[in-house]
């Protein structure tokens, strides 16, 4: 696909109206807003921090890659048992979480050191679309299990009307998507979003169903600069003794980190056409991911990580500008200082959030299916149908190593790349 200056997929593009660059960038913001809370709440670090760790890593990320890949970056899910054994170990010691968060900076530094003076044949080699299609389609599956905790399945005694708010906020989004044109057509996931959000402000003023929109701006929680992690430093006393802990804390979850982070930039290298890990190149998408991570902890916020859902957006949107997630980051960076915005956003409830996470997270999981057409991976060669099989099936089943750090997905990969090795083609199917 060739990309021209006026393509909207160009990570160079800048749109033509001046309400697109609000609305485009809000969008997106939306897109990864709802995970990034969710993880701070998971872990119980301050939703400030986390945002404003969000926004610098993914600026930061831009600068090591040349502005060349319009990723978005935030609080890494899969770091969640990583996080909380090292609050635990340091007794809510955050030095413990920053030390963490640079031992995957290393991690991934290692990683583009390999690629760099090893040769990207080296790396397609062992990451073939045989295994880097199916663990994409593993990412979205393991992002749609959320749904039922966003649509409020497990909590609440009269979920149908959530699940009924869920389901019309996806038949919106997805109406706009195919029958909107131009500018309409690039906002369906907006506009969903907010027509869910109208429908559960009205049942819940009625009387209908609690969505806690309402409670939300009841304890808004202002920024308080001691959540900045530096600022605890001088007070907090770290025993190194703890290092050998963190270190085994981190390094299954920063691999496993780094193997999704070449699963979404192949994904979104095929939204928009051009290869992303050629140019600004793997090692350097890595390198800035890395580093990024690193300065969300000590920041005060969460490990970074590339986001499937702003992938997911940029596929759906059909908008890859660098502008877009650039301006995104920024807002989401204020966002950590004003308390009001946070609290708006935070209001918008789950179950709405949950009908777009239909779509998107769907969209994550088709475009590792893509990934196995646009490659033309034989499905009638038996190499490739076993490692297509356990990667799918080991991936989805929850299955983990590690007190969790080494989860399914990371699982996945790797029993796909020692299969893609062991197993060689019979000499019938090669003269086939």
């Amino acid at each position: 696909m060739k990309i021209t200056k006026t393509n909207s997929l160009d990570v160079r593009y800048k749109p033509t109206k001046w309400y697109q660059w609000i609305i485009y960038p809000l969008q997106m913001l939306l897109a990864v807003f709802v995970a990034t809370v969710l993880i701070a709440n998971i872990c119980g670090t301050p939703i400030s921090t986390c945002l404003i760790g969000a926004a610098v890593g993914t600026i930061v990320y831009e600068v090591f890659t040349g502005f060349k890949s319009p990723m978005f970056i935030s609080s890494c899910g899969a770091t969640v048992s990583a996080v909380t054994g090292a609050l635990a170990l340091g007794g809510n010691n955050y030095i413990a979480v920053a030390i963490g968060g640079i031992i995957i900076a290393v991690v991934y530094i290692a990683f583009a050191l390999l690629i760099k003076f090893g040769g990207r044949k080296l790396f397609d080699k062992i990451f073939p679309p045989v295994i880097v299609g199916p663990v994409t389609m593993v990412i979205g599956l393991n992002l749609a299990t959320f749904i039922p905790t966003y649509v409020g399945l497990n909590s609440h005694t009269n979920s149908w009307i959530a699940v009924l708010v869920a389901v019309f906020t996806m038949l919106i989004t997805a109406i706009i998507s195919h029958y909107g044109k131009g500018f309409i057509k690039t906002i369906a996931f907006l506009i969903g979003l907010m027509c869910g959000y109208l429908v559960a402000l009205i049942l819940e003023l009625s009387g209908a169903y609690d969505f806690s929109i309402l409670a939300s701006f009841k304890n808004i929680t202002w920024f308080n600069p001691k959540d900045f992690a530096f600022m605890q430093w001088a007070n907090s006393p770290f025993h190194w003794s703890q290092l050998p802990s963190i270190i085994l804390l981190f390094l299954p979850v920063s691999i496993c980190a780094a193997l999704e982070h070449y699963s979404d930039h192949k994904t979104l290298s095929n939204i928009l056409g051009t290869d992303l890990t050629q140019d600004p190149g793997l090692h350097r998408t890595l390198v800035g991911d890395g580093v990024a991570s690193a300065i969300g902890t000590i920041i005060g916020g969460l490990p970074n990580t590339s986001y499937g859902e702003s992938v997911a957006a940029i596929g759906f949107s059909r908008v890859g500008s660098i502008f877009v997630t650039l301006i995104a980051a920024i807002v989401m960076g204020v966002m950590g200082f004003i308390a009001p915005v946070t609290a708006f956003i935070s209001s918008i409830p789950s179950a709405v959030f949950g009908g777009c996470a239909m779509i998107l997270y769907g969209y994550i999981a088709a475009s590792g299916l893509k990934t196995l057409m646009n490659n033309k991976v034989n499905l009638e060669d038996n190499k490739n149908l076993i490692i297509v099989s356990v990667v799918l099936t080991v991936g989805v089943s929850g299955v983990f190593l590690f007190s969790q750090s080494f989860t399914g997905v990371s699982l996945a990969m790797v029993l796909g790349v020692i299969l893609n090795l062991l197993l060689r083609k019979k000499s019938s199917e090669k003269t086939q």
